[in-house]
């Protein structure tokens, strides 16, 4: 095979190539090894890989480290500029593999490309996946459509129109307003229980309301602009809600078995208001929103909680458990 020859610049690029896919500071090549990844039709002489790879080691913008062990023994050679630790890029790759609404075939193309992020050896302990149980997938790719032109809208600020539903008993998509459009200020986007959800301050009722992404069709942005609410904060907001349900904030009283502190303290976060009874029982106080998701949130526990103030929510919870009661009679 004829021997071809190579520019200076495609060499040391091939070089640094070699150094970012195949070494770390756990494998390291000396250059007698650098050397042996060109192949041999391709002209290199040794001694200008040596030139590149100690052009590297003075460079301040390719991080090489050479290593020798003992004197005598060769130098090796590893990057040392990964941009992510091998902890990062597992994190990483469990939550796309967690993440219902990415179709199973691109959760394979992603997990392979943040393979890629490491040298080959460390990428060896990325081989093993996160189960996901119950994968759903439906709509998936016009979810991840509609993700990113929120996300656009958001960052630009513009006017959002769409439309909105629900699926029926009979497994059919029905839209909701009669099919009108909602127009919308996007405030922000919110993952939670699986789902994406857009904040909006909804135009026609002049209120701030919350849409499952799933459940949006015919998405599109608008030319016209708006100003955002410089005292309005996305995570305050959202913190006071359960399951996504919006409504008027009240100060949530109930009693709870010790057993669920666990429950409560993964809902409400170590910082909440939480008193020991001492009779194998705790208080919890805190504010919450009025609606249907402490309702349905409370109901899972049973027996195991009691409300005891607001008194609204209190004859909430004993309609819901009257209509449960006569369920089963």
């Amino acid at each position: 095979m004829t021997t071809k020859p190579v520019t200076a610049r495609d060499r040391l690029l091939e070089v640094i190539r070699i150094l970012q896919e195949y070494t770390d500071d756990k494998t390291m090549l000396t250059i007698h090894d650098i050397h042996s990844f060109f192949p041999e039709h391709v002209k290199v002489g040794i001694g200008a890989v040596r030139d590149d790879i100690q052009s590297l080691e003075n460079s301040i913008a390719f991080p090489v480290v050479a290593v020798q062990q003992k004197n005598g023994l060769p130098k090796r050679y590893y990057y040392d500029g990964q941009l992510f630790e091998i902890h990062e890029l597992r994190l990483l790759m469990d939550a796309i593999s967690a993440a219902k609404f990415i179709p199973r075939r691109d959760t394979n193309q992603l997990l392979m490309k943040i393979r890629k992020l490491t040298s080959r050896s460390l990428a060896k302990q990325l081989t093993n996946e996160l189960v996901v149980a119950e994968q759903s997938t439906q709509g998936a790719v016009e979810i991840i459509s509609t993700v990113q032109l929120l996300h656009e809208a958001i960052h630009d600020k513009r006017i959002v129109a769409f439309q909105y539903g629900r699926y029926e008993t009979n497994l059919q998509f029905v839209v909701s307003h009669e099919g009108n459009d909602y127009f919308v200020k996007p405030l922000g986007l919110v993952w939670n229980n699986d789902r994406y959800y857009l904040v909006a301050h909804f135009m026609q009722e002049d209120e701030i309301r919350q849409y499952r992404v799933d459940r949006m069709r015919n998405v599109r942005i608008l030319d016209e602009q708006f100003v955002t609410d410089p005292y309005f904060d996305l995570h305050v907001y959202t913190s006071k809600m359960i399951h996504m349900f919006g409504g008027d904030m009240i100060s949530l009283e109930a009693k709870f078995h010790e057993k669920l502190i666990n429950v409560v303290i993964d809902r409400f976060g170590l910082d909440a208001n939480i008193v020991d009874q001492q009779d194998g029982t705790f208080l919890l106080k805190a504010q919450v929103a009025m609606s249907e998701g402490p309702v349905r949130w409370l109901f899972r526990w049973g027996g195991d909680v009691k409300v005891l103030h607001p008194t609204q929510l209190v004859e909430r919870m004993k309609q819901e458990s009257e209509k449960m009661y006569e369920q089963y009679r």
